[in-house]
């Protein structure tokens, strides 16, 4: 990925953190138009991956959309994580989803710890964010991107 490129999806998840935390939502003018750009790019950059990253999308709904129905996640969470897919690859994309569900489980155990009230929630956003953070550092002192296969 491209400085500029690191650039964008860190701003990106910032604002979506920053929706979240104020507004309690990410909202769509946010996550579409990177969505649509990332993808735009990705075929533009790397057709060979285009379909991957569709299927890693796919799955990634198909995955959380349960969550939504039971009201563990809100939908912009989950457009918030779509975008990113063509914009990180798919190894870096799923690497970033098990460490936000990681993240956001220890933000919430400290939250529970903190505040003994169970109606507390984590904007997910953030865990979101700081995981896609954590992979661009990794991505920068040279790591590899995850393999699927």
């Amino acid at each position: 990925m491209t400085e500029g490129g690191r650039t964008v999806l860190i701003l990106f998840v910032t604002a979506a953190a920053a929706s979240d935390l104020r507004r309690g939502r990410v909202y769509n003018f946010l996550t579409l138009p990177t969505l649509a750009g990332g993808i735009w790019l990705l075929a533009c950059h790397s057709p060979e991956e285009v379909p991957a990253v569709l299927a890693a999308m796919a799955a990634t709904l198909l995955f959380l959309f349960p969550f939504w129905r039971a009201g563990g996640l809100g939908a912009g969470d989950i457009k918030l994580l779509i975008a990113l897919a063509p914009l990180m690859g798919t190894g870096w994309f799923l690497l970033s989803i098990v460490l936000s569900f990681l993240i956001g489980a220890v933000i919430s155990a400290v939250l529970l710890i903190r505040y003994r009230d169970l109606s507390r929630t984590v904007h997910f956003a953030v865990p979101i964010g700081i995981s896609v953070v954590l992979c661009l550092l990794l991505e920068q002192v040279g790591i590899q991107s995850p393999s699927l296969f």
